[in-house]
């Protein structure tokens, strides 16, 4: 944690991502755009910076805004690991021959929906305040129970899963959600009408996605909605999908 200092002293405040990772630029530009939006209009500095092993971003400013910004990070970096790093570590061992691409797609964007919240309490504890993070180092030598807990989930999931399992998976997972969900315009917001973003660390902007991953239980629909979540909704939410 940075000391404190007088409101016109400039403190600095970097985060690092290392580029091995498949979506290591995704996940930077997903952090840099979500502090920018929240803090830019604030008297503050930021520079995203690209070097040799990765990508650094950098946030300057006066004690009392970084405190701020401290907050935000640890919120979009919490999401980045149980988000993006969870749907990399099931994509990466669960191979489901059984099921196309889509159903894929499906079932780690669920699973990674599974005990997200609970997850990414963990995260945000191990995160803690800090001056200087790295969001590798962050996932690889402090969320050793969490991966545990991911592996875990591996056992369940036999080589032969299918499509009739994969549904089933989803009905339990909407069944259990009781948050409230809106489409609009080809966007998804919370009940709060925060617009939701969460998909774009999958690689992959979809409202399925973010309807699984904000938990929503039931589902407001202003105008018309393409025909894969239409699908989608009246599969899995039926009564609790309006379409207004």
């Amino acid at each position: 944690m940075l000391f404190p200092a007088y409101n016109n002293v400039v403190e600095k405040l970097t985060v690092a991502q290392n580029a091995v990772k498949s979506h290591s630029n995704l996940y930077i530009q997903y952090l840099y755009s979500r502090l920018k939006s929240s803090l830019g209009s604030a008297k503050s500095d930021f520079e995203l910076l690209e070097e040799r092993d990765g990508f650094c971003l950098v946030c300057r400013g006066n004690e009392s805004w970084l405190a701020q910004m401290r907050q935000l990070a640890n919120e979009h970096i919490s999401d980045i690991l149980v988000v993006g790093y969870k749907y990399e570590f099931f994509k990466s061992r669960l191979a489901l021959p059984l099921l196309t691409k889509e159903e894929r797609f499906l079932l780690y964007s669920a699973l990674v929906s599974a005990d997200y919240k609970e997850d990414k309490r963990y995260a945000s504890r191990r995160l803690g305040a800090f001056e200087n993070c790295s969001i590798d180092g962050v996932y690889n030598f402090r969320l050793s129970e969490l991966r545990r807990r991911w592996q875990e989930v591996l056992a369940y999931i036999p080589t032969d899963f299918g499509k009739y399992e994969l549904e089933g998976f989803i009905d339990y997972i909407v069944s259990e959600n009781e948050g409230k969900a809106y489409l609009k315009a080809g966007k998804a917001y919370d009940e709060n009408y925060r617009e939701l973003t969460k998909s774009e660390l999958l690689g992959n902007n979809s409202l399925i996605s973010e309807l699984l991953l904000c938990g929503a239980g039931s589902v407001y629909c202003f105008g018309e909605v393409d025909e894969r979540t239409g699908r989608f909704l009246r599969k899995y939410y039926k009564e609790k999908a309006v379409f207004c």
